[in-house]
C-alpha cells in the first residue's frame, strides 16, 4: 500500500515592523500540529534581541537573519513567507538563495525593487515623522512603537489581542527602512509567489507594494476579509492558506 502521508514543509515565517518571531505563535502551532517545521526568528535588534540594537543594523542585518537560519539549518524547498515589512528581507533571500526555496508568500508585505527603501514608497511627510520620532526617542536608532495602534491592523482596542500584541512590541531599527535594498534579479526572482492581500480593513501605505503585486501576472493574489495583524487576529485562517499553497 502507498504511503499517502504527505511530506514535511519547511515554513520561514518573517515579521514585520515593530514586531518579533513571538507575532507568529499562532500560526505556527496549526502548522506544526500538520506536521510541518516551522522557523520563526526575530530580525537583530528586536523583540528578544532588542539588547542587539546598534547603528549598524541595516536591512542587509534582516537579509542575513534569514539566511543564516536557511544555512544553519540546512533548509531547502523553504516556503519562506514575509509579513508587512518583513516582505523587503524576504526579496533580499529570493534573489539570493533561489535554488533554496520552493514559494515565497508576500503577506500583506512591502515590496520594493533595486535601489529601494523602506521609506520609498511611503508619504514624504510620514516617512520624516518616523525619522523624527526615532531622533527624539533614541537618537536615531529606532522608531518607536505607534500609539495607538494602526486601525488597519484590525486589532480592537482593549480587547486581550490588542494588548498582547501592544506589550511585545519593541522598536523598529531605523537603518533597516533607510538603507537601499539590492537586488540583481526582478523581485520574486522568477520563484513561484502568492500576494496574500488583506482587505478588511485595507492598509493605506501598501499601495504602491499592491501595484506591483498586482502587476506581476505570474503571481497568485488572494484576497483575505481580515485587518493587517490577520495571523493573529485570523490565525485559523492564515493557516489554511499557507498549507494550501503549491510548492
Amino acid at each position: 500500500m502507498q504511503n499517502s502521508t504527505p511530506p514535511v514543509r519547511n515554513y520561514l515565517l518573517a515579521h514585520g515592523s515593530w514586531h518579533g518571531g513571538w507575532c507568529w505563535q499562532p500560526v505556527a502551532e496549526r502548522l506544526r500540529a500538520a506536521g510541518h517545521k516551522v522557523f520563526t526568528p526575530s530580525f537583530t535588534g528586536m523583540a528578544e534581541r532588542a539588547h542587539l540594537l546598534t547603528d549598524t543594523v541595516t536591512l542587509e542585518t534582516f537579509i542575513q537573519d534569514l539566511i543564516q537560519v536557511i544555512e544553519a539549518e540546512q533548509l531547502e524547498d523553504v516556503i519562506l513567507v514575509g509579513h508587512s515589512f518583513g516582505g523587503v528581507p524576504v526579496t533580499g533571500v529570493a534573489d539570493r538563495l533561489p535554488e533554496r526555496l520552493a514559494h515565497v508568500v508576500y503577506f500583506d508585505a512591502v515590496l520594493l525593487e533595486d535601489g529601494q527603501h523602506g521609506f520609498s514608497n511611503y508619504p514624504p511627510e510620514e516617512a520624516a515623522r518616523r525619522i523624527a520620532a526615532a531622533g527624539r526617542a533614541t537618537g536615531g536608532l529606532a522608531v518607536p512603537i505607534p500609539d495607538p495602534l494602526p486601525e488597519a491592523w484590525g486589532l480592537q482596542a482593549g480587547s486581550s489581542l490588542h494588548e498582547w500584541v501592544r506589550q511585545r512590541l519593541t522598536p523598529q531599527p531605523l537603518r533597516s527602512s533607510t538603507t537601499p535594498l539590492r537586488l540583481k534579479h526582478p523581485v520574486g526572482n522568477g520563484l513561484p509567489v502568492t500576494y496574500l492581500h488583506c482587505r478588511d480593513p485595507q492598509l493605506p501605505l501598501l499601495q504602491s507594494s499592491r501595484e506591483l503585486a498586482r502587476s506581476q501576472a505570474a503571481w497568485r493574489w488572494i484576497d483575505v476579509d481580515a485587518g493587517h495583524e490577520a495571523h493573529i487576529t485570523h490565525p485559523d485562517l492564515i493557516a489554511r492558506l499557507l498549507l494550501s499553497i503549491h510548492c
